[in-house]
């Protein structure tokens, strides 16, 4: 970082980033970052898309460049049969390991931006072109505007709809998921060279897994899903502990490379936990905004990542908003309200349609749709849906968003 950076100025907007935890740190899981994210990026800063490139993998074989995913049946008994299926777009699919990521932006970020051990208790609109900050340690902050980028467990949610209001809670979705990060000479091992270091999903009755490269080809992300009946043990968290045997267990009738897996997995682990897979599917949030208070991310719209498009839908939203605050024509704290509004208008359709396309991934995989294991039919849906995701003009929707916002503004003025 630079010794003396100055105050963050992205598109004439002073911020201050505060941050529950006590610092960042390396954990984390993969993220997979698609052709929309990528152009989102762009349009936030360029350095927001060089620091992925740092961190970025793809799959390795040349020849699988442009592959987003190989597609297996799970429930074949060989492992080393041909996909029934692949997907593809332009960059195929690109991951990385969250915390590599996270340190990177923290590099292009001046060292004052962010204040930690800050956990948000309440923010009120003072009526007088500030908001209020008020934090659990009793301090209070004041601000022209809030963005609550506070995931999936959002407390400006909570704020902008109403703490009984069915969208202040994520639902969950009736899957759990398994996390592990294997290094990728053990992964090669297990799954051969193909499937090791090349995406993949295999499909099957109730579960699927998927897997793919991060951290530059040197450790295999794999996340093996599960489906159950149960409703979810905890209110309060949404990742439970687990055990060898939860894990086992669970896959004991999936594909049989599964169990030396899923013992890798548990090897490489630190401590294995159980992640409930949560979205806003059933009670989508009504506004993305009420007066100088925003949400973006998942805490407008958290989405299963069955789709890998939760991030790439969070930095389209920064993109958009960014662009919005930024106009010349926003001056006042009722011109921010009038970009908010703006930015509710732009978002809020797609991102929810995303939701709901990526509950149905879930079930597709799974094979508990009405298709059932008609892979060719799989196939098809999903060809049909995802370049809607990916082909996406994070461009066109700005330029949309700000002739809104002009149309407001000069309402407004007359």
């Amino acid at each position: 970082m630079h010794p003396h950076p100055p105050r963050p100025r992205i598109k004439n907007i002073h911020c201050t980033i505060y941050e529950k935890s006590h610092a960042f740190n390396d954990i984390g899981a993969g993220l997979g970052i698609s052709p929309n994210a990528q152009r989102a990026m762009i349009a936030c800063d360029p350095a927001v898309h060089s620091a992925f490139e740092k961190v970025a993998s793809g799959n390795i074989w040349k020849s699988k460049k442009n592959i987003v995913f190989d597609f297996l049946d799970g429930r074949n008994s060989a492992t080393d049969v041909a996909p029934f299926f692949q997907i593809k777009n332009s960059t195929g699919l690109q991951g990385c390991h969250r915390g590599s990521f996270v340190n990177e932006l923290l590099n292009i970020l001046p060292n004052d931006v962010i204040r930690f051990n800050k956990h948000l208790a309440k923010a009120e609109d003072q009526g007088n072109d500030k908001v209020q900050l008020f934090f659990q340690d009793g301090t209070i902050e004041e601000a022209d505007a809030i963005v609550g980028c506070d995931g999936i467990k959002s407390k400006m949610r909570e704020l902008l709809v109403g703490q009984n209001h069915p969208s202040a809670k994520c639902s969950y979705t009736h899957k759990y998921a398994y996390r592990g990060m294997i290094p990728m000479p053990q992964a090669v091992e297990v799954l051969g060279e193909e499937r090791a270091l090349n995406a993949t999903i295999w499909m099957g009755n109730d579960r699927h897994l998927l897997s793919y490269p991060v951290a530059r080809g040197t450790i295999l992300n794999v996340v093996a899903y599960c489906t159950s009946s149960d409703d979810w043990p905890s209110e309060s968290q949404l990742t439970l502990p687990a055990t060898r045997k939860d894990l086992v267990d669970d896959f004991r009738l999936f594909t049989p490379l599964f169990t030396p897996l899923g013992l890798k997995i548990i090897d490489c682990a630190e401590k294995l936990d159980r992640w409930g897979i949560f979205d806003l599917g059933d009670c989508p949030v009504p506004t993305f905004a009420k007066g100088r208070m925003c949400i973006i991310g998942d805490a407008a719209h958290a989405s299963s990542p069955h789709h890998g498009s939760g991030a790439a839908l969070c930095i389209e939203d920064a993109a958009v908003l960014a662009s919005l605050l930024g106009h010349k024509m926003v001056r006042t704290g009722a011109d921010v309200k009038t970009a908010f509004a703006a930015f509710d208008r732009s978002r809020r359709a797609r991102t929810q349609w995303v939701v709901q396309k990526s509950r149905r991934a879930g079930q597709l995989y799974e094979l508990q749709t009405e298709i059932g294991s008609n892979f060719k039919k799989v196939s098809e849906e999903l060809s049909e849906t995802l370049p809607t995701i990916w082909e996406f003009s994070i461009e066109d929707a700005i330029k949309q968003a700000l002739a809104d916002l002009e149309g407001r503004l000069k309402q407004k003025s007359f």
